[in-house]
């Protein structure tokens, strides 16, 4: 560990307040947590080396940080994440896609929904519990016109429009990750019409597609796989020269529900093993309560135990489940990094049980144990992420505290 105190600072420049989370081909489908794209902009000008950029994000989510080094002019850059949704819009975002072909496809839909007739819906658990009857037909019948496209980037194109489609048209919550359903009042004035939101939506990225311009001679590699098997992959060891992410800040269950935002539309696109995936992300199942040989994290867990006790669930273990995977994934994504290389790591510090867990220091301690050292802690404000103000602090009613409203923008450096 490095004697020097601990770098973190704040900088009002690192909110990017008068910059947009949609511009080029970000604003293609929402997603969670998605980075502000002038983070990875800027970690790219100060630590990439141009055209010999080797990148890798380990959690790509929406695609930001690869759509970033396409625009940086980056030699090669990799994108790995468990959830099939995160992977369409990522790969859609970054693939040369042929507009001419596009558009045809666009205009065979309005003839084709003129005539067609019924279309057998698909089935799935929850399906009756989040769409109506009519709902149900209109997307239907979308899917049929689809998922019929040859062309694989025009099939990403339209999969993609309708997978924002079937959460616009459910009976979720306006503004939720998790599958919250709306309130009665609510639903007496919800009247989705799924064919014809699919229309503006198509019509709308078609437009963002067309007036984007910069070369894409970035080699993309996508893998919708666990970061932790990244070993797997022998041409990665010790190759990476950056790494550019925002990994989950807590497990998928009780912090973002990334598996949950992505359900339905997951089960519509016929993904398999949808309704497990929160299970199979970062502390989705229970561990051995180790100790982890990082004061801040072991003193944060011994509390949290402690406050368990007034409660009728215990949530300590997902705490240790989510840090003991979380401390397996740094071990792995360290090892594909050059001596030399960076690792910028973008967190927030959730509370639990009203004990802060401060990840930005987890972090780093977690690399420093992996042959790195600290460069820099950046502080900014969350502008622009969907995240109520005020939480429970037990999950229950009662006492309110303030969510993160900050992020931490963690580099680190390999020896």
């Amino acid at each position: 560990m490095s004697d020097n105190p601990y770098k973190r600072f704040y900088d009002s420049k690192w909110n990017f307040k008068d910059h947009s989370m949609k511009e080029l081909v970000h604003g293609l489908h929402p997603y969670p947590a998605m980075m502000m794209p002038l983070i990875a902009r800027t970690m790219f000008q100060k630590y990439g080396k141009k055209n010999q950029t080797v990148f890798l994000d380990p959690y790509v989510g929406s695609g930001t940080t690869l759509v970033e080094a396409q625009l940086y002019g980056a030699q090669r850059a990799i994108g790995i994440d468990l959830n099939p949704l995160a992977v369409l819009i990522s790969r859609t975002k970054t693939e040369e896609i042929n507009l001419l072909d596009v558009k045809k496809t666009i205009d065979e839909f309005d003839d084709y929904i003129k005539n067609v007739g019924n279309v057998v819906a698909p089935v799935f658990s929850i399906r009756d519990s989040w769409f109506n009857e009519r709902v149900i037909d209109e997307l239907a019948k979308i899917k049929n016109f689809v998922m019929k496209i040859d062309n694989p980037t025009t099939l990403d194109f339209f999969k993609l429009s309708f997978s924002e489609v079937v959460r616009a048209s459910s009976e979720t919550r306006n503004g939720e990750f998790k599958l919250y359903r709306m309130s009665k009042k609510s639903l007496i004035n919800f009247n989705p019409q799924p064919i014809e939101l699919f229309k503006e939506i198509i019509y709308r990225n078609f437009e963002i597609l067309k007036n984007v311009h910069y070369e894409k001679k970035t080699k993309i590699e996508i893998y919708n796989e666990n970061v932790i098997d990244i070993y797997k992959h022998d041409d990665l060891l010790e190759s990476v020269d950056l790494i550019i992410t925002s990994p989950p800040y807590g497990d998928s269950h009780t912090t973002v529900a990334y598996g949950q935002f992505s359900r339905l539309s997951n089960e519509w696109l016929d993904i398999s093993d949808a309704s497990t995936l929160d299970r199979r992300l970062l502390g989705g199942s229970k561990v051995v309560n180790d100790q982890f040989n990082i004061i801040e994290l072991d003193d944060a867990i011994k509390q949290i135990q402690i406050n368990d006790k007034n409660f009728n669930r215990d949530r300590c273990w997902e705490v240790v489940a989510f840090y003991h995977d979380y401390q397996k994934s740094i071990e792995a994504v360290s090892r594909t990094v050059k001596s030399g290389g960076y690792a910028i790591y973008v967190v927030g510090n959730r509370r639990v049980r009203n004990v802060e867990l401060a990840l930005d220091i987890i972090t780093y301690k977690m690399f420093e144990q992996c042959g790195f050292s600290h460069e820099i802690t950046h502080v900014r404000d969350i502008l622009n992420k969907r995240m109520p103000l005020k939480a429970s602090p037990a999950n229950s009613i009662g006492g309110q505290i303030p969510t993160m409203t900050q992020e931490y923008i963690v580099v680190m450096k390999k020896n």
